[in-house]
Protein backbone atom coordinates (compact mmCIF):
# COMPACT_ATOMS: atom_id res chain seq x y z
CA UNK A 1 0.00 0.00 0.00
CA UNK A 2 1.08 3.45 -0.82
CA UNK A 3 0.29 6.65 1.19
CA UNK A 4 0.27 10.49 0.08
CA UNK A 5 -0.34 13.69 2.11
CA UNK A 6 -2.22 16.05 0.46
CA UNK A 7 -2.86 19.65 1.64
CA UNK A 8 -5.94 21.05 -0.46
CA UNK A 9 -8.61 20.22 -2.60
CA UNK A 10 -6.19 20.93 -5.10
CA UNK A 11 -3.72 18.75 -4.97
CA UNK A 12 -5.78 16.14 -4.52
CA UNK A 13 -7.13 16.45 -7.66
CA UNK A 14 -3.53 17.03 -8.73
CA UNK A 15 -2.78 13.30 -7.26
CA UNK A 16 -5.52 11.75 -8.96
CA UNK A 17 -4.72 13.28 -12.78
CA UNK A 18 -1.50 11.55 -11.97
CA UNK A 19 -3.11 8.69 -10.95
CA UNK A 20 -5.06 8.07 -14.05
CA UNK A 21 -2.06 8.65 -16.28
CA UNK A 22 -0.20 5.26 -14.74
CA UNK A 23 -3.74 3.24 -15.21
CA UNK A 24 -3.31 1.04 -18.05
CA UNK A 25 -6.92 0.80 -18.97
CA UNK A 26 -10.47 0.83 -17.49
CA UNK A 27 -10.45 -0.15 -14.08
CA UNK A 28 -12.87 -0.19 -11.02
CA UNK A 29 -11.58 2.13 -8.20
CA UNK A 30 -13.48 1.32 -4.47
CA UNK A 31 -13.21 5.12 -2.62
CA UNK A 32 -13.29 4.52 0.95
CA UNK A 33 -13.57 7.53 3.53
CA UNK A 34 -15.65 9.36 5.79
CA UNK A 35 -17.84 12.50 4.59
CA UNK A 36 -15.99 15.14 2.93
CA UNK A 37 -12.56 13.31 3.17
CA UNK A 38 -11.55 13.74 -0.49
CA UNK A 39 -13.53 11.00 -2.44
CA UNK A 40 -15.81 13.67 -4.70
CA UNK A 41 -12.72 15.74 -5.03
CA UNK A 42 -10.43 12.91 -6.16
CA UNK A 43 -12.69 12.04 -8.92
CA UNK A 44 -13.05 15.61 -10.11
CA UNK A 45 -9.14 15.09 -10.83
CA UNK A 46 -10.01 12.33 -12.38
CA UNK A 47 -12.64 13.95 -15.04
CA UNK A 48 -10.08 16.87 -15.97
CA UNK A 49 -7.43 14.28 -16.51
CA UNK A 50 -10.16 12.67 -19.03
CA UNK A 51 -11.42 16.34 -20.37
CA UNK A 52 -14.91 15.78 -18.69
CA UNK A 53 -16.76 18.71 -20.05
CA UNK A 54 -19.65 18.74 -17.66
CA UNK A 55 -19.73 19.39 -14.59
CA UNK A 56 -18.91 16.10 -11.80
CA UNK A 57 -21.24 16.24 -8.72
CA UNK A 58 -22.03 13.87 -5.92
CA UNK A 59 -24.09 11.39 -7.40
CA UNK A 60 -25.54 10.40 -3.71
CA UNK A 61 -29.46 10.90 -4.35
CA UNK A 62 -29.07 9.66 -8.46
CA UNK A 63 -26.22 6.74 -7.10
CA UNK A 64 -24.93 6.75 -10.86
CA UNK A 65 -24.03 9.26 -13.23
CA UNK A 66 -22.30 8.46 -15.99
CA UNK A 67 -19.71 10.88 -17.83
CA UNK A 68 -18.60 10.29 -21.93
CA UNK A 69 -14.72 11.06 -22.49
CA UNK A 70 -13.43 13.18 -24.17
CA UNK A 71 -9.67 11.84 -24.17
CA UNK A 72 -8.22 9.07 -22.84
CA UNK A 73 -4.87 7.09 -23.58
CA UNK A 74 -6.11 4.21 -21.97
CA UNK A 75 -9.14 3.25 -24.27
CA UNK A 76 -11.53 4.27 -21.62
CA UNK A 77 -14.66 5.30 -23.03
CA UNK A 78 -17.08 6.91 -19.93
CA UNK A 79 -16.16 7.97 -16.27
CA UNK A 80 -19.25 5.64 -13.99
CA UNK A 81 -19.16 7.94 -10.73
CA UNK A 82 -21.41 5.74 -8.35
CA UNK A 83 -22.16 6.53 -4.71
CA UNK A 84 -23.16 3.77 -2.45
CA UNK A 85 -24.01 6.13 1.11
CA UNK A 86 -27.82 5.59 0.40
CA UNK A 87 -27.33 1.66 -0.33
CA UNK A 88 -29.02 -1.08 2.19
CA UNK A 89 -27.53 -3.54 0.54
CA UNK A 90 -25.03 -4.32 -3.08
CA UNK A 91 -28.47 -6.13 -4.40
CA UNK A 92 -29.28 -2.55 -5.04
CA UNK A 93 -26.14 -1.82 -6.94
CA UNK A 94 -27.03 -5.11 -9.46
CA UNK A 95 -30.63 -3.98 -10.10
CA UNK A 96 -29.03 -0.57 -11.87
CA UNK A 97 -26.93 -3.06 -14.01
CA UNK A 98 -23.45 -3.65 -11.75
CA UNK A 99 -22.50 -6.36 -14.27
CA UNK A 100 -23.15 -5.08 -17.70
CA UNK A 101 -21.15 -1.84 -16.35
CA UNK A 102 -17.91 -3.74 -15.54
CA UNK A 103 -17.98 -4.89 -19.40
CA UNK A 104 -17.48 -1.76 -21.02
CA UNK A 105 -14.55 0.15 -21.62
CA UNK A 106 -15.58 1.79 -18.71
CA UNK A 107 -13.63 4.15 -15.47
CA UNK A 108 -15.78 2.80 -12.37
CA UNK A 109 -15.15 5.17 -9.43
CA UNK A 110 -17.54 3.54 -6.75
CA UNK A 111 -17.70 6.14 -3.48
CA UNK A 112 -18.08 4.63 -0.23
CA UNK A 113 -17.61 0.98 -1.73
CA UNK A 114 -17.12 -0.40 1.84
CA UNK A 115 -20.95 -1.02 1.51
CA UNK A 116 -20.91 -3.22 -1.90
CA UNK A 117 -17.18 -5.21 -1.32
CA UNK A 118 -18.68 -8.27 -1.74
CA UNK A 119 -19.62 -7.59 -5.38
CA UNK A 120 -16.45 -5.39 -6.12
CA UNK A 121 -14.17 -7.50 -8.49
CA UNK A 122 -11.19 -8.97 -7.74
CA UNK A 123 -8.83 -6.04 -8.82
CA UNK A 124 -10.23 -3.12 -7.61
CA UNK A 125 -8.17 -0.42 -7.11
CA UNK A 126 -9.11 0.60 -3.40
CA UNK A 127 -8.27 4.03 -2.46
CA UNK A 128 -9.02 4.95 1.29
CA UNK A 129 -9.03 8.80 2.36
CA UNK A 130 -8.84 9.94 5.67
CA UNK A 131 -8.29 13.12 7.40
CA UNK A 132 -5.25 14.26 8.48
CA UNK A 133 -3.70 16.10 11.61
CA UNK A 134 -3.98 19.53 10.11
CA UNK A 135 -6.96 21.58 8.48
CA UNK A 136 -7.60 20.75 5.22
CA UNK A 137 -4.95 17.47 5.25
CA UNK A 138 -5.99 14.49 3.87
CA UNK A 139 -4.03 10.96 4.12
CA UNK A 140 -4.81 9.18 0.58
CA UNK A 141 -3.88 5.20 0.72
CA UNK A 142 -3.45 3.22 -2.71
CA UNK A 143 -4.03 -0.64 -2.58
CA UNK A 144 -2.38 -2.63 -4.34
CA UNK A 145 -0.44 -1.63 -7.92
CA UNK A 146 0.29 2.35 -8.10
CA UNK A 147 2.84 4.01 -6.06
CA UNK A 148 2.81 8.00 -5.04
CA UNK A 149 5.15 9.21 -3.29
CA UNK A 150 6.45 12.80 -2.90
CA UNK A 151 9.00 14.20 -5.09
CA UNK A 152 12.40 15.85 -3.14
CA UNK A 153 12.73 18.82 -5.05
CA UNK A 154 9.08 19.50 -5.13
CA UNK A 155 5.70 19.54 -2.53
CA UNK A 156 3.75 18.54 -5.90
CA UNK A 157 2.74 14.57 -5.26
CA UNK A 158 4.74 12.20 -7.55
CA UNK A 159 2.89 9.39 -8.80
CA UNK A 160 5.06 5.82 -9.85
CA UNK A 161 4.06 2.46 -10.56
CA UNK A 162 5.53 -0.33 -8.92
Amino acid sequence: MSKIISHSDQQTKKIAQQFIAKLKGPAVLGLVGDLGAGKTQFTKGLAAALQIKNRLTSPTFVLLKPYKVARSEQGIKKLIHIDCYRLSHPEELLALGWQELLTDQNLIVVEWADKIKSIMPADTLWINFEYGQRAGERIISIKPKITISKSKQSSKPKISSR
